[in-house]
């Protein structure tokens, strides 16, 4: 199963640069043909939502949102997804290698759901244990 990151819904959205958005489209077909299930986090619908209300018309920006993620399942973040935070944050913070607090919660929510999580941005996922990433360009 993979987790989609916020840069993967913007590139699939044509928000980005048109290769970006043709690596995307393929990367998730072949993710599909190997049986991955498509989902995503409440917290990769926050920051499209942030984008949604910095957009110029809100109300068509939230209409792209919902069409963007209608086939996705949304992983919530349970009490697995919190304890894993928790220990992911204070071992980064512990070895001095402190990652963005959004970037923690999305990947204790993916580690928490047995997710592979699909990123254009590795290198904001690279320091975090336990989480299996895959990229594209």
């Amino acid at each position: 199963m993979a987790c989609l990151d916020t840069t993967v819904l913007i590139d699939l959205a044509g928000r980005g640069n048109r290769s970006r958005k043709v690596a995307v489209e393929e990367l998730l077909a072949a993710l599909v043909t190997e049986g991955h299930a498509l989902t995503t986090t409440r917290f990769n619908l926050a920051e499209l939502y942030v984008g949604v209300h910095r957009g110029s018309d809100p109300t068509v920006e939230m209409a792209r949102v919902e069409k963007l993620v209608s086939h996705l399942t949304v992983l919530e973040f349970d009490d697995l997804s919190a304890r894993l935070f928790g220990s992911l944050m204070a071992g980064l913070l512990r070895v001095g290698r402190p990652v963005g607090d959004m970037d923690v919660l999305i990947a204790s929510v993916a580690i928490a759901h047995g997710k592979l999580l699909v990123t254009r941005n590795q290198r904001h996922f690279a320091e975090i244990p336990g989480l299996t990433v895959r990229g594209y360009a």
